[in-house]
């Protein structure tokens, strides 16, 4: 027997024809075609399928399923009509499958394309649960870092305001100290100075008239009285005598 026939129960035969449930329609109609078959490429390819049998056995022109009669009963009778419980059947020429083989290529690419998509899904879907614990840490972190980034915000904003402070008093005390302690030992001096020359000349010339020459002996006294004592206001007497300590 050719490659190209198969020898093929005529109840399986009568199955396809009729559309009666039977084993073996599948691997039939894949002989027939010459490729394998999905279920929806078999429902494709079942009124080409059909159309070449009738070629090949125009007797099934005229078979009709009998609902009323015992389906063991009504295959017997087929199976005399027809020749017999096998029939050898020949597969589809290529020429004859050009047309259908061009659909069936498209389905089985688009097939092909949509198990690795969901291939694909499925391996992304996994990655996504893998990774579901990692995500929730990961947000966490991002909160702890929104939060620490807003608390170095405040304290860089304090810092700055802490520098402008800090630059308008050194603004304020721009003169040195030796120069502060000029200035407090110019006021204090005009000061004491201000003070001698107040006293009256009148009560000076009647002391010296009354006491005669005590007044020369006491001058030298009343000159240093006149001058500041050591222990005046800011220390002991510097080099110049005068009792400010400088």
């Amino acid at each position: 027997m050719s490659e190209n026939r198969m020898m093929v129960k005529m109840e399986t035969i009568l199955a396809l024809w009729t559309g009666k449930g039977s084993a073996g329609q599948k691997e039939l109609m894949e002989f027939l075609t010459g490729r394998s078959l999905c279920e929806y490429e078999a429902t494709l390819v079942r009124p080409l399928v059909k159309a070449w049998l009738g070629s090949q056995l125009p007797a099934l022109m005229h078979t009709v399923l009998d609902p009323a009669a015992i389906y063991d009963e009504w295959l017997k009778k087929e199976f005399a009509r027809l020749g017999g419980e096998n029939a050898s059947l020949e597969a589809i020429p290529a020429d004859e499958m050009a047309g259908i083989s061009m659909v069936l290529d498209k389905i089985a690419a688009s097939n092909a394309a949509v198990a690795e998509a969901q291939a694909k899904v499925a391996g992304m879907e996994a990655q996504v649960a893998e990774m579901a614990p990692y995500k929730a840490k990961a947000e966490k972190f991002e909160k702890e870092a929104t939060q620490l980034k807003g608390k170095v915000d405040s304290l860089t904003k304090e810092v700055a305001d802490l520098k402008a402070q800090v630059a308008a008093f050194k603004g304020m005390v721009p003169v040195a100290e030796d120069d502060i302690n000029a200035t407090i030992k110019e006021i204090v001096t005009k000061a004491l100075k201000d003070a001698v020359a107040s006293v009256p000349l009148g009560a000076v010339a009647g002391a010296a008239a009354t006491a005669g020459g005590e007044a020369t002996a006491e001058a030298a006294p009343a000159e240093e009285g006149s001058a500041v004592p050591d222990d005046f206001g800011f220390g002991a007497s510097g080099p110049s005598s005068d009792g400010f300590g400088f």
